[in-house]
C-alpha cells in the first residue's frame, strides 16, 4: 500500500512537471521579447508646416529576416518630430497576432524627421501570424481600430516587407 501510495504521487508530481513545461513552453513563445533596439537619429529633416520638402526618394517600410526563433527587424524612414529622442517599440502576441507599436518619446518640435530603426523580436512564433503594426502616441497608446498595417505572415517565406 505504501509503495501505491508513493507511485501514484510520483506519478501526479511527473504529470504536473510535463504540464507546467507546455504551458512554460507555450509562454514563452507567446512572449516575444524586443533586443537590439537602435536608431539612426534625423536622417533628414524639414519643416512641419512645408510638408513638401520631404524627401519622396524615401518610402517608409517594415522588414522582417526570420532566423530560427528570431526575427530582425527594421522601419525605414519613418515620420518623426525632431526631437524624438528615440524610437521606442513594443510587442504583444495573443491569440496569433503579433502587434507591434512604433512610438517616439518626445513629440513638442515644429519640424519632423526620417528616422530609420532596427530591432530583434526573439521567441517569434514559428507558423503563420497575423502581423499588426501601430503607430503610438508618446505613451505608446494607440488606436486598435486603425493600424498603419495589417495581414498573415509567414515565417518559413524567411522574410517579409510592407510599405509602412
Amino acid at each position: 500500500m505504501k509503495y501505491l501510495t508513493i507511485k501514484l504521487i510520483v506519478i501526479t508530481l511527473a504529470s504536473i512537471a510535463s504540464t507546467s513545461c507546455s504551458s512554460m513552453e507555450d509562454t514563452v513563445i507567446q512572449n516575444p521579447l524586443i533586443s537590439n533596439l537602435a536608431n539612426t537619429g534625423c536622417i533628414s529633416h524639414w519643416d512641419s508646416v512645408n510638408t513638401e520638402s520631404r524627401s519622396e526618394v524615401r518610402k517608409g517600410s517594415f522588414e522582417m529576416f526570420f532566423d530560427g526563433q528570431a526575427a530582425e527587424c527594421r522601419f525605414i524612414s519613418l515620420d518623426y518630430p525632431c526631437d524624438f529622442w528615440k524610437v521606442n517599440v513594443r510587442t504583444i502576441y495573443s491569440s496569433g497576432t503579433l502587434t507591434i507599436i512604433e512610438y517616439s518619446t518626445f513629440d513638442e518640435a515644429a519640424c519632423r524627421c526620417e528616422v530609420d530603426a532596427s530591432f530583434t523580436i526573439e521567441n517569434i512564433p514559428q507558423n503563420e501570424f497575423v502581423l499588426k503594426i501601430y503607430h503610438g502616441d508618446t505613451d505608446g497608446n494607440y488606436n486598435i481600430a486603425a493600424p498603419k498595417f495589417s495581414g498573415r505572415v509567414r515565417v518559413k517565406d524567411g522574410s517579409f516587407s510592407t510599405p509602412y
